[in-house]
């Protein structure tokens, strides 16, 4: 969308002025233009006019925690911040700086990621298994590092998700709508419903408070997504779409994509992420992410099909089997050899051994179980 269009429609909604291309905010931040607009919030790029660093600069709407209250929202905002610019991981947008402009609103400072969006990624469709998964996992890790910390996101979706142009880092963005655990809820105090509609978990949708399990539902949306380009609900409107995620059954991957060619794990995985009761999900971040590298594990032991070159992706290393995971392993070949064992010793108890024939191999002990009586 050309740089202008977007500038007149930041002035829209609400009536609240757009920031003047050249304008300086908090005496350091040079307005360069806008870059992204959501329903509370436009992003700006600027420029550090000392250090000479491109900066992205978000001016949030006058309240768009619906607080109904300056005082509140001043609070909360400063909280937020904060709390926020407390974050360090690799995978969540970083915070320099927040103030407020002449005019009353605030503004956070963020680091500048310069590269696309992952809806921009899914646009031809789903991706490739190994690449949808080592994406999602990062989006996790994120989420694993924020959830012990006490903060729910609360609006995953692939708007929200930046990749570093030369690389595939990801990147979250937009925690706007982050809440602490203990005092959460999912409702503004004028009663609008915060949040995505193709990504929001069933009490979301809601108005019912929520925690870290509905981050879990959404990164299961967008895990369904990224595979299958396709989200498991839909409907022709918001309502609709709220009201399926509320009562319809959750679609297998390949219902949704035929060609799929990935582990049956990942289907209970996404299950386990988007159980209707909170309860019945994935209960934290450490499991689910334990079971994504065990998919993961599969992918990679797997050929993949002949994929396109955009669509690979260099994965971190994954830790050995454990001795349990080995057992698991083993157990299944030892069964088989120890029946194998037992059929032998049986032919030659019967007689077997005085026809002069030899003792059947492996593969005709098999034949024989397989053969019916006549």
């Amino acid at each position: 969308m050309p740089s202008t269009q977007i500038s007149q429609q930041a002035g829209e909604g609400g009536g609240e002025p757009a920031l003047p291309v050249g304008s300086v905010v908090g005496g350091r931040y040079r307005i360069e233009g806008p870059i992204a607009r959501g329903g509370m919030s436009v992003v700006y790029l600027a420029t550090h006019e000392r250090l000479k660093r491109k900066v992205a600069l978000k001016l949030l709407t006058s309240d768009p925690y619906g607080t109904g209250s300056a005082g509140d929202f001043e609070e909360r905002f400063r909280i937020e911040a904060e709390t926020l610019a407390g974050l360090d991981h690799p995978n969540i947008v970083t915070i320099y700086d927040y103030g407020e402009t002449e005019d009353g609103r605030f503004y956070l400072v963020m680091e500048y990621i310069d590269g696309p969006r992952c809806t921009e990624l899914l646009r031809g469709g789903g991706l490739a298994p190994r690449r949808a998964l080592g994406l999602v996992m990062q989006v996790g890790s994120a989420l694993q590092y924020a959830h012990e910390r006490g903060l729910v996101h609360r609006d995953i979706k692939p708007g929200n998700i930046l990749l570093h142009r030369d690389s595939e880092r990801v990147v979250v963005v937009d925690f706007g709508l982050v809440q602490l655990q203990d005092a959460d809820s999912s409702l503004s105090s004028q009663g609008f419903i915060l949040g995505s509609p193709h990504f929001m978990a069933p009490e979301q949708a809601r108005g019912l408070g929520v925690d870290a399990r509905a981050d879990i539902y959404a990164l299961g949306i967008l895990l369904f997504t990224a595979l299958t380009g396709r989200y498991p609900f839909h409907g022709p409107d918001a309502v609709s779409t709220l009201a399926a995620h509320v009562s319809e059954p959750i679609p297998p991957l390949r219902a949704a994509r035929p060609d799929l060619e990935v582990p049956e794990l990942l289907d209970e995985v996404i299950r386990g992420c988007l159980a209707k009761l909170p309860e019945q999900r994935y209960q934290s971040m450490d499991p689910l992410m334990d079971d994504l590298a065990r998919g993961l594990a599969l992918l990679l032991r797997t050929p993949p099909p002949a994929e396109r070159a955009e669509d690979t992706v260099s994965l971190p290393p994954q830790p050995a089997p454990s001795v349990l995971d080995r057992r698991l392993l083993l157990a299944p070949l030892l069964g088989i050899s120890l029946g194998f064992a037992t059929l032998a010793l049986a032919w030659a108890l019967l007689g077997g051994a005085g026809t002069g024939e030899p003792p059947p191999s492996s593969a005709q002990a098999r034949a024989r179980v397989a053969k019916p009586k006549e």
